[in-house]
């Protein structure tokens, strides 16, 4: 009888994973669209940190408002004094990912900076989970876990290929893993958050508002170093949709923090990086950007990924 029974409980397993998984690939399509957008804002006013700090600012007056809405969010602001002070620096892992990535970008080039940011992200979530950083405790390095991990870094490889490999410095390219590795710790002290306050939005404010801070420090410590920002020029009206990365980003941002206890950091990121491919491949097929050509290459890679996501849930076997 004991195999029907395990049979029965992999099923509820897998149908109360459904969800959300979904949640999480939308918030990877969250991610791809804000990419897209800061893209396009970062062109306009010529600076990447500048950039990253005008998104996390409209990201955080977009969460204020929904927060100031509800008053079970602003009653659950109050349950912030008893969260543990470290797991409110969550938003220093989004600032560090953005700041790091808009300086090592230009000397590793997308191809490095990508395949190592997964790298990062990928090998923290195992860490983080084997920890138990995160909200649903202790999840332990399984085969398929370290399969599907590996997986999605062979697929993000590929998804790279042709885009031109520069050599660069030890000490970068460490740098870069490190951002990844920050953004899978960011999502388990956000999902912290989220559990201790019981509200996704309080756990976002939170966020945006270190992530604000400090991305205006690092902003305001690279106009002192050079001398002032070459600031291109300020979208008008025309063009409001450029300044919609933020709330793109506060979206993702809750729903990471409430689906990261069910998931795990792991298949939470995995998820997201599928996400993330499967739009971009969509958004370069109906508005193209020029130069980058959607191949078979690319589609191969959008499956690998979503294939990592089902290698991953899979229980061992014993």
């Amino acid at each position: 009888m004991a195999a029907p029974v395990a049979a029965q409980a992999t099923d509820v397993q897998s149908s109360t994973s459904t969800l959300p998984l979904a949640a999480a690939v939308a918030g990877g399509v969250l991610i791809a669209l804000q990419q897209r957008v800061n893209g396009e804002l970062k062109i306009a006013l010529g600076d990447a940190l500048l950039t990253a700090l005008v998104s996390f600012t409209t990201g955080l007056v977009t969460v204020l408002v929904v927060v100031l809405a509800r008053p079970a969010a602003r009653r659950a602001v109050g349950l912030l004094r008893e969260v543990p002070r470290h797991q409110l620096l969550g938003g220093l892992g989004g600032a560090s990912f953005v700041a790091i990535g808009a300086a090592a970008a230009p000397e590793v080039g997308i191809a490095l900076l990508t395949v190592g940011v997964v790298a990062g992200q990928t090998g923290g979530g195992l860490a983080v989970d084997r920890l138990g950083l995160g909200p649903g405790g202790s999840h332990p390095l399984t085969p398929p876990r370290l399969l599907g991990a590996a997986v999605c870094l062979v697929a993000v490889g590929i998804s790279v290929l042709g885009e031109g490999v520069r050599s660069a410095s030890p000490l970068l390219l460490l740098l870069v893993v490190a951002a990844g590795l920050l953004v899978a710790v960011s999502q388990a002290l956000n999902g912290q958050v989220r559990r201790l306050t019981g509200d996704a939005g309080v756990a976002t404010l939170v966020n945006f508002v270190v992530g604000s801070v400090a991305l205006g420090l690092g902003v305001a410590i690279h106009a002192a170093a050079v001398g002032g920002l070459d600031v291109g020029q300020w979208p008008g009206a025309g063009r409001w949709w450029l300044y919609l990365g933020g709330p793109f980003g506060a979206v993702f941002v809750a729903v990471a923090a409430v689906v990261v206890r069910r998931l795990g950091v792991l298949r939470l990121g995995l998820a997201i990086i599928a996400g993330q491919l499967g739009a971009a491949l969509l958004l370069d097929l109906a508005v193209p950007v020029s130069g980058r050509p959607v191949d078979v290459v690319t589609v191969v890679a959008v499956v690998l990924t979503f294939g990592a996501v089902a290698l991953s849930g899979r229980a061992a076997k014993t």
